[in-house]
């Protein structure tokens, strides 16, 4: 096992541009979040794909300018990357791909079903079983507005932003949603 895997972000952050090992512990540890976070904001899976391998060629471009407290996490600035790029191609209707340009990096190509399985993974990692069946049980709605929310970390406005509602409604889903979670878990009781 690599040194680097024990590596805090702050520290792999710190040494990306001279360690191969560091970009790596970053991209394994927030690469399905942000894949699974790009994907509720924008709805497609393929630019979600796209748009995470610009920010991680950011990541080695920038990342050691970034300030991350020595016990904090790089995702907040990664999501924060990887958001703006969103917008901006939803501005330009183009997945901005300069710093893969200067770094010389190729894009990977999109293949569907590890992307799903990828955001299938950051989805339901770490939930306790009781708590992902509940999930899964929700309606399709409710349920990418919950694990948009709490899961991918993404704020009421991006996400209804993504689901073409206002925030209200969005806010309205999340409500219904932990509720059912809330009644399913505790075996009935509201």
């Amino acid at each position: 096992m690599s040194v680097a895997r024990g590596l805090s972000d702050a520290e792999a952050l710190r040494r990306c541009r001279r360690d191969p090992d560091a970009i790596c512990v970053i991209y394994d540890r927030h690469v399905a979040r942000l894949v699974a976070a790009l994907t509720h904001a924008s709805g497609d899976s393929e630019l979600a794909f796209d748009l995470a391998q610009e920010t991680f060629a950011r990541v080695l471009e920038r990342g050691h300018r970034v300030k991350v407290p020595p016990d904090g996490s790089a995702w907040p600035w990664l999501w924060t990357v990887g958001r703006n790029l969103l917008r901006d191609h939803q501005r330009r209707k183009l997945v901005d791909a300069s710093a893969r340009r200067r770094l010389g990096i190729t894009s990977v190509r999109f293949d569907e079903q590890a992307i799903d399985e990828l955001i299938a993974r950051v989805e339901f990692e770490g939930l306790p079983e009781p708590l992902a069946s509940a999930l899964s049980d929700l309606p399709s709605e409710q349920r990418d507005a919950v694990v948009g929310r709490f899961v991918a970390g993404i704020d009421y406005a991006s996400l209804a932003e993504s689901f073409n509602t206002t925030e209200q409604a969005l806010r309205a889903r999340v409500s219904r949603g932990l509720r059912t979670l809330r009644i399913r878990l505790s075996g009935g009781r509201p």
